[in-house]
């Protein structure tokens, strides 16, 4: 993924629009040990202006990532749909400035799209928020069947004292 500067480059005020879909299908991220998959093409559109004689990138971000959910183990789609904005400039001049820097015609967007993706995912993925997960004793899906399972759900450091309740 790139977006060309050349025509930018050439007068202040320059604004160059772009649309950029890109498959990635074949690419797997990891994301704190979870494989993250795009089902659809990434949809960067935006646009570059040069001001000040900076770069000033500003871009949407759209495409649709499989994902596992935290509680039932299966896979469902989310859907991402971010914005960004960043600036790039030559050199860089002061060290603490949030500032990206290029040195050719071209700016490589793909690793800033990747980021601003995995940036929006939730760090605890649910397929949805009433997901009941997998029961803990037959490990059944509890969003397909109800299972008959009792789950006895006292501590067994604390079980002394329930027997302090059963003398009175």
């Amino acid at each position: 993924m790139k977006v060309d500067l050349i025509d930018v480059l050439k007068n202040e005020g320059e604004k160059k629009t772009f649309l950029i879909i890109e498959e990635i299908e074949n690419e797997i991220t990891d994301f704190f040990g979870e494989k993250i998959k795009a089902i659809l093409p990434i949809k960067v559109s935006g646009y570059v202006i040069n001001y000040e004689g900076k770069i000033h990138l500003q871009m949407n971000i759209k495409t649709k990532i499989q994902r596992i959910c935290s509680r039932c183990l299966n896979y469902y789609n989310e859907e991402i749909d971010v914005s960004a904005n960043y600036v790039f400039t030559k050199e860089l001049q002061n060290a603490n400035e949030d500032l990206k820097t290029y040195d050719t015609d071209v700016i490589y967007i793909k690793d800033i799209v990747l980021d601003e993706i995995t940036s929006q995912m939730s760090m605890k993925p649910l397929c949805s928020e009433d997901c009941k997960g997998l029961c803990s004793a037959c490990g059944s899906n509890k969003n397909i069947t109800d299972c008959k399972c009792v789950i006895k759900e006292i501590d067994e450091r604390l079980e002394i004292l329930k027997n302090l309740l059963d003398k009175e």
